[in-house]
């Protein structure tokens, strides 16, 4: 079990961050990127080199690529030229992925490119999904959906799309407020989730708001799961301090 970090979580630059996680004790940063993706390293001439100098330098891995940005270039979108930018995005971060060491690319669908209901079966929303699937396959990536949906929802999803490489990113601070339960729904998932986010409920820290980490953990066990917890935590007035107490929370309880 190695355990990583949002990029974004730590109160240093993204430069600085490899190293800093590493002082902390962390495994690997979750490379994160916003709506004006193209404005990041990645997309820079040299910066593939650049990212993974960072990371080499530091004695870090990076386990998966996170733009979160995408929510504003969803497959959904009612503007063909922005939904076909979203899915060209996701296409390059899975051609580049392998090159940076990551196999996991995190989908999100939150705020305006959530996922309604009447989308898991809506062809505009399967094709855009299946269109960046085919790339990830090529290169062996997983897209990871993370949304405000049921397990029971994702699944539909993954069995629409009809891809190996479609999988789910669990998040069970987000699940646990939103009302599932999510011991049950990571044991329905099982090898469907390709990786997890650490995170309790209200902004606190790991194991005390809501978040049934002892059955969670359990759950995790029954899956067999063996890949990454990344902290999507969020720090109180010390982010340093709240990271390292989040990390050994779950060192301490996996």
């Amino acid at each position: 079990m190695k355990v990583g970090i949002r990029d974004g979580m730590l109160p240093v630059s993204f430069e600085e961050s490899f190293q800093k996680a590493k002082e902390i004790g962390f495994d690997g940063v979750e490379v994160c990127m916003g709506v004006n993706y193209r404005e990041h390293t990645l997309w820079q001439d040299g910066g593939i080199d650049q990212v993974n100098g960072l990371a080499e330098a530091a004695g870090v891995e990076i386990p998966s690529l996170s733009p979160g940005g995408f929510t504003a270039y969803s497959f959904m979108h009612p503007t063909d030229s922005t939904r076909t930018e979203g899915i060209a995005k996701l296409q390059y971060l899975a051609e580049i992925a392998p090159q940076l060491g990551a196999n996991v690319i995190l989908v999100p669908f939150f705020g305006n490119g959530k996922i309604e209901d009447d989308h898991i079966d809506d062809p505009r929303f399967i094709d855009g999904l299946k269109a960046a699937a085919e790339t990830a396959e090529k290169y062996g990536v997983s897209l990871a959906i993370e949304s405000t949906l049921s397990a029971e929802q994702h699944q539909k999803i993954i069995d629409n799309v009809g891809s190996s490489t479609v999988s789910v990113y669990y998040d069970m601070g987000n699940a646990t407020g939103f009302g599932y339960d999510s011991p049950s729904e990571i044991r329905n998932l099982g090898s469907a989730i390709s990786q997890m986010h650490i995170k309790d409920t209200s902004g606190n820290h790991a194991g005390e708001g809501d978040v049934d980490f002892p059955a969670v953990f359990d759950a995790a066990h029954a899956i067999g799961y063996d890949s990454w917890f990344v902290l999507e935590t969020p720090g109180k007035d010390d982010p340093v301090a709240s990271a390292a107490k989040n990390l050994n929370f779950v060192r301490n309880n996996f």
